[in-house]
């Protein structure tokens, strides 16, 4: 292992989803975004739906993976990141993700403009939010970038 390089680990309810080493990652923390090197200071934080983006010096490239919700922890072993939900960009299917997005805001359009007034109004953002990050996540490893920003 590299000196530059930390233990990551990115697991749901299901499984591992994720584990490796990296120089750099940047997590959807409950603040916002923010980056983690080696010998970052010890921190536990929520998870925010979003894209964890994983640098992979060794294939010049940066994973994506969506998650949802779920919580960080950053200790001088390394990062884990216990997410709800975790999905590997490259496994995301676009064309289902964008019609989840569509649905959810249509139903929220209906709530709205009071064409149905029972549409679970937290459901309903959560899933446009979620749909909305699998695209992303998606579009950003299709463009297969190779660097952080």
């Amino acid at each position: 292992m590299s000196t530059a390089n930390y233990a990551l680990k990115v697991v749901t309810p299901d499984g591992e989803v994720w584990s490796g080493e990296t120089p750099s990652c940047v997590i959807p923390g409950l603040d916002g975004y923010f980056g983690v090197w080696k010998g970052h200071a010890p921190l536990i934080s929520g998870l925010e739906q979003g894209t964890l983006m994983i640098e992979r010096p060794a294939e010049h490239r940066i994973q994506f993976i969506a998650v949802g919700g779920g919580f960080v922890e950053i200790n001088h072993e390394g990062v884990t990141v216990l997410a709800e939900t975790a999905e590997m960009a490259g496994d995301i299917d676009v064309h289902r993700a964008e019609d989840a997005e569509k649905r959810a805001r249509e139903r929220l359009q209906k709530f709205y403009s009071q064409q149905e007034l029972e549409v679970d109004i937290e459901r309903a953002m959560f899933a446009l939010k979620k749909a909305m990050v699998r695209r992303e996540a998606a579009k950003k490893d299709a463009e297969k970038r190779t660097h952080m920003f």
